[in-house]
């Protein structure tokens, strides 16, 4: 079967499929989309969609399932240091071109769980089905994940940038680019880490708020409002229509006449919440109202990049941050989000005149890139 063919048999079963997608029982299906594509399977006499034809699916529509595990890669990264160890022996160009493709491989599934990342937390975040107990719980487990990730991200970027260079100079180009837009990646995983820990002591705060009228909910249907009653006998004539005690019984209280009127209503109101007075202004009409003006700031880009290019920078994040363009940002503290932002703008348009240093790092925590 071609692949014009596939379309068009998927074309021409879409309602079908697009049912068992949501989750709905098929009984009468064609025996083309089992023998001649695997587009469902049968699971306990029950046909559903295949988990391959599932997971193309998720990856087109940038879902996530809840079992999915974010793989590390550490097979793709010991495949590839073996095919190294086999060039350099041989040096046939075939091992190189397997290199090649490993290395395209390996980029295009970091790219595609950092989107599978990116949609797993956000269900996480925007569910509002699931109970409090099972989001944490879910939360809790992404991030740990997420967490033990940074240690294999990391090493993911060591063999593409310093591991493989030198065998080739098509590859090394590769890897420059592929190094460049890994960039990204490795600031995300950071930012996922602080949403989910950030979602979890809020939903943590919730569960404890719940947790808290539920209580008095289950006292108040059992009648153990003993509290409640308490503090409405303590002063029956301002907490209006309670009970007082009396030998007869208990006496309903209800405001009298007086009480209704607005300045006792209001004394009595003052008296129970405290409320602070306030003075009264009168308004002054005016014909029309003079905005505000608001001062826009923007980054000339190009100015910078023409200072970088003249003072080739050794630094290029900290000549960025130190520039006279960013020093109008200082005041809101917004500096260096901006310096970061330009940073990885200036590289990705400027490939042919950087070159990221390999473990190095600025007092900022950024990889050095010097311009050359």
């Amino acid at each position: 079967m071609k692949h014009i063919e596939l379309i068009e048999l998927i074309y021409k079963h879409r309602d079908l499929i697009d049912d068992a997608f949501k989750g709905e029982k098929i009984k009468h299906l064609p025996s083309e989309l089992i023998d001649d594509v695997a587009v469902f399977q049968k699971v306990a006499k029950q046909y559903e969609l295949s988990d391959s034809y599932t997971q193309f699916a998720n990856a087109m529509l940038k879902r996530v399932d809840a079992n999915y595990t974010f793989g590390d890669y550490n097979e793709e990264i010991k495949l590839l240091m073996k095919r190294k160890s086999d060039f350099l022996i041989s040096g046939e160009k075939e091992i190189l071109q397997r290199i090649k493709e490993l290395v395209r491989i390996l980029y295009k599934k970091i790219e595609q769980r950092d989107i599978l990342i990116n949609a797993r937390v956000n269900d996480i975040v925007n569910d509002n089905e699931l109970s409090i107990e099972l989001i944490i719980k879910d939360a809790r487990d992404v991030n740990e994940r997420i967490e033990e990730l940074i240690e294999a991200h990391a090493e993911n970027i060591k063999v593409l940038g310093k591991e493989l260079r030198g065998l080739d100079e098509e590859l090394d180009e590769m890897l420059v680019d592929i190094g460049l837009d890994m960039l990204p990646f490795s600031e995300n995983i950071h930012l996922y880490i602080k949403r989910l820990s950030d979602f979890i002591l809020r939903t943590e705060k919730r569960k404890l708020q719940n947790k808290k009228i539920s209580s008095l909910f289950n006292k108040i249907s059992k009648e153990a409002d003993y509290e409640l009653k308490a503090l409405l006998l303590s002063n029956h004539q301002i907490y209006m229509h309670t009970v007082k005690e009396r030998k007869t019984g208990l006496v309903k209280h209800v405001p009298s006449k007086m009480e209704l009127k607005k300045t006792s209503f209001l004394n009595l109101l003052s008296c129970t919440l405290k409320i602070k007075k306030t003075e009264r202004r009168a308004i002054v009409d005016r014909p029309y109202q003079v905005s505000k003006t608001s001062e826009l700031k923007a980054i000339r880009l190009e100015l910078i990049q023409q200072d970088a290019l003249r003072d080739k920078p050794q630094d290029l994040y900290s000549y960025i941050l130190g520039h006279a363009e960013l020093d109008k940002f200082k005041e809101d503290k917004l500096d260096k989000s901006y310096a970061f932002k330009v940073y990885l703008t200036v590289v990705q348009n400027n490939r042919e005149n950087i070159v990221l240093m390999d473990e190095k790092y600025n007092n900022n925590n950024i990889k050095v890139a010097k311009w050359i």
